[in-house]
């Protein structure tokens, strides 16, 4: 699949130098829903990318460039999916940086086709476990092999795979932010050692936080997602998507769960089909 526009360094129809640090994961990215022309909450994900791009020492990239070039690339288009990469400019070979600009890869593809796990999803628990590395936490970096041996892990009928660290704890999906819903709280993983601090995850606490929903952050075991009463996982593309399986049986879905979604509706953060 060819994406439908592209921007390397501003420039249309342009590549990316073989000499790119892409080849060591040395970058940042986001993964945005566009509707009705507009990358939905760009201001969040340009600030994500910023101190994302800062915690690894790239080039600071003009943020009003940057979000201009975003605009462009989704103007016109009902609904598409816009990725930005910011990499460490290439000077060289070899691991260690040397000081370069730090290049700009925009890209926008098509919106996925709807599929049967819309209203909620059965889900695998994945053995490929996340290395704990506070430096890393929480950073959305290019680096996803670990991501990538997980989803080899599961197919049809699973849409989702879940993911423990090496130690144990339930840290995320494959591609997926995970909450769990216990006596009408939230409680979401905490990720100061593995893990992607999602931008629709740091939405869905302040929605609920508005709607009175107290919110926790903590060590999740895979018994604790089992019981839980609800359970769901959101990034920018789905929203919010209730887990209707977790290998025990079929659940409903949940009243928090659907109140988390309107919620999101409302305030405009999550695509409307």
């Amino acid at each position: 699949m060819n994406p439908l526009r592209s921007l390397v360094n501003g420039r249309v129809e342009a590549q990316v130098a073989v000499a790119s640090r892409l080849q060591y994961g040395d970058g940042v990215f986001e993964t945005i829903a566009i509707q009705n022309g507009q990358p939905l909450l760009w201001p969040e994900h340009g600030r994500r990318l910023a101190a994302g791009a800062a915690s690894l020492g790239l080039d600071a990239v003009d943020p009003a460039l940057l979000g201009a070039e975003a605009e462009g690339l989704a103007a016109g288009l009902s609904l598409a999916i816009l990725k930005v990469v910011l990499v460490r400019g290439a000077a060289g070979r070899g691991y260690r940086p040397a000081a370069a600009p730090t290049d700009r890869l925009l890209s926008v593809w098509p919106w996925p086709s709807r599929t049967r796990f819309e209203e909620g999803a059965p889900v695998f628990w994945c053995r490929t476990q996340l290395a704990r590395q506070p430096l890393l936490a929480g950073l959305k970096h290019l680096n996803r092999l670990e991501q990538v041996l997980a989803q080899r892990e599961f197919a049809d009928p699973y849409w989702e795979g879940l993911m423990q660290d090496t130690q144990g704890w339930v840290i995320e999906g494959t591609m997926t932010n995970l909450f769990v819903v216990e006596r009408g709280a939230l409680a979401t993983p905490l990720l100061d050692q593995a893990g992607v601090a999602g931008v629709m995850r740091e939405r869905v606490v302040m929605r609920a936080r508005e709607l009175g929903i107290a919110v926790h952050f903590d060590r999740l075991t895979k018994s604790r997602v089992v019981e839980a009463d609800e359970v769901f996982l959101c990034n920018s593309i789905i929203g919010v998507r209730p887990v209707l399986d977790l290998g025990r049986g079929p659940r409903r879905r949940g009243p928090v769960t659907a109140m988390i979604e309107e919620a999101l509706r409302r305030g405009g953060d999550a695509v409307v089909l």
